[in-house]
């Protein structure tokens, strides 16, 4: 029998930021994409991804910070395969100021 388990997070990104991140992961990660999500490989299982609705906060009448709920469903993965592929899908998508 197959094992799931579900994290859901708020990202802080638009459909083209998380898009031209998911495309910096290691080459046959990404099997598939979809206008709302994507499907990935990795060790033994799969990891499917979507993507809520695009969203905004606004700070101020100036500032607007965007936002997409990112929901991960993982299949057959154990707790330190989800470990290591999140740690690196963070460590991909993170986004540094200076």
């Amino acid at each position: 029998m197959p094992t799931e388990m579900t994290l859901r997070r708020e990202m802080g990104l638009t459909y083209s930021d998380f898009f031209r991140s998911l495309s910096q992961l290691p080459g046959g990660w990404v099997h598939k994409t979809y206008s709302d999500g994507a499907t990935l490989q990795y060790a033994d299982g799969t990891i499917q991804i979507s993507l809520g609705p695009q969203c905004e906060r606004r700070l101020t009448a100036l500032v607007k910070i965007p936002f997409i709920e990112v929901i991960f469903k993982y299949v057959n993965l154990s707790v330190a395969e989800r470990e290591r592929f999140q740690s690196r899908f963070d460590l991909t998508f993170q986004r540094g100021g200076g």
